[in-house]
């Protein structure tokens, strides 16, 4: 990428970041992104596909096979700390994730191919929204994505501090983990503190379920296998005489095998309706699964290190421990073979992690990250002809 186009899409990045905007109320996003990709020059553009979707298409020089390469655009619910002078003009919602950055880089690929097209195939460029819902690609999807825009495979790049700047990680075994959310309330009657003897106690109840939870993992999944069940939000009363009529729980489970993932919300139910029994209460539980895990293809992975191997050199590729963060591209790698690989936003104690109201996204790594896009796209496409 030339200077003069890596520095256009700094500013493009560092203006995402000023103005940004939560999932499923990416407007002006949107807009942005779709006025910058007609001015560079995209042959196709693509709008308002599964809420603020975009979709831009570059034709290559003769007719071959099609392939994705996928950013999200969403910001999140968090007051920004950073100071910075392109920091959120907006209370409450910042780009806490990097997803400016990997819009961004998406853009910088998009002139990259513009300016030396394929030899032949399309490249199908898809900017997603409501990935921090986890609802942004199954609705792009279940709006006709796959069939309007057929792909052969899909590619996508995140940002992961804790990795050196610049540094690539491409995973070949299941690397971000499902993500199921759960809420459940124990119920009675409600009475006094000083006669508990007359009524049944969700708090109690609660107790106990806090409790059974942590033995969900330990003792019903295989210890090869890795699975998470954390409570986030425990609710109820508000005297300390007086026993509440309902008491609120919520929490997530996560891991990365489909047979782990329905055995924990199975256990989830079966624990919660037994101490239910147990305790005299009754209970609701509201269980919502969310996103897949995200499951890379081994030919994807290849053709991913090779691009970086060719293009910066083998000492580029590194380790990292895979995440049990989660990621709604888990949708489309179900969909289609592909790949979603990581690249590091800087290390030590000065790089902020991700979700935190300090973090920036590095704009040393842009032009690396859109190379590495249109890299793939480009041996994909010579690869499958």
């Amino acid at each position: 990428m030339q200077e003069r186009d890596a520095q256009r899409m700094i500013a493009f990045r560092r203006e995402l970041h000023r103005y940004p905007e939560l999932s499923c109320e990416e407007r002006q996003t949107a807009r942005r992104v779709a006025t910058l990709l007609r001015d560079i020059g995209v042959d196709e553009v693509h709008e308002g596909i599964g809420g603020h979707g975009i979709v831009a298409v570059i034709h290559g020089q003769q007719p071959g096979p099609s392939v994705g390469l996928r950013a999200d655009i969403d910001a999140l619910p968090l007051q920004e700390a950073t100071g910075l002078a392109h920091g959120s003009t907006h209370d409450n919602v910042m780009h806490a994730c990097g997803h400016d950055g990997h819009t961004a880089m998406l853009m910088g690929a998009a002139l990259d191919l513009i300016q030396a097209r394929p030899a032949r195939g399309r490249v199908v460029l898809i900017f997603q929204p409501a990935e921090e819902l986890g609802t942004g690609a199954p609705a792009m999807i279940e709006d006709g994505l796959l069939e309007r825009f057929p792909i052969q495979a899909v590619f996508g790049l995140h940002n992961w501090p804790g990795v050196e700047a610049g540094a690539f990680v491409i995973h070949d075994t299941p690397h971000m983990a499902s993500s199921d959310d759960f809420e459940l309330s124990f119920h009675s009657e409600g009475g006094h503190g000083a006669m508990p003897h007359l009524t049944t106690d969700p708090i109690v109840a609660a107790g106990l379920f806090v409790t059974a939870a942590q033995q969900i993992v330990s003792r019903n999944v295989d210890p090869e296998d890795i699975a998470v069940v954390s409570l986030g939000s425990l609710q109820g009363g508000h005297a300390s005489n007086i026993i509440p009529a309902t008491v609120r729980l919520k929490g997530t489970a996560r891991c990365f095998k489909p047979d782990v993932r329905r055995r924990l919300e199975t256990r989830i139910r079966e624990v919660a309706e037994g101490i239910a029994r147990a305790s005299g209460c009754d209970v609701t539980l509201n269980y919502v699964p969310s996103t897949p895990a995200v499951v890379n293809d081994a030919a994807c992975v290849r053709l991913c290190r090779e691009v970086v191997e060719a293009h910066w050199g083998r000492e580029r590729l590194v380790s990292h421990p895979i995440s049990m963060g989660a990621d709604d591209m888990g949708f489309l790698l179900e969909a289609v073979p592909g790949a979603y690989g990581w690249i590091g936003n800087g290390k030590g104690a000065a790089a902020p992690a991700l979700h935190q109201p300090d973090y920036d996204f590095n704009d040393d790594i842009l032009e690396a990250g859109s190379d590495f896009l249109a890299g793939v796209a480009r041996r994909f496409l010579d690869n499958n002809h």
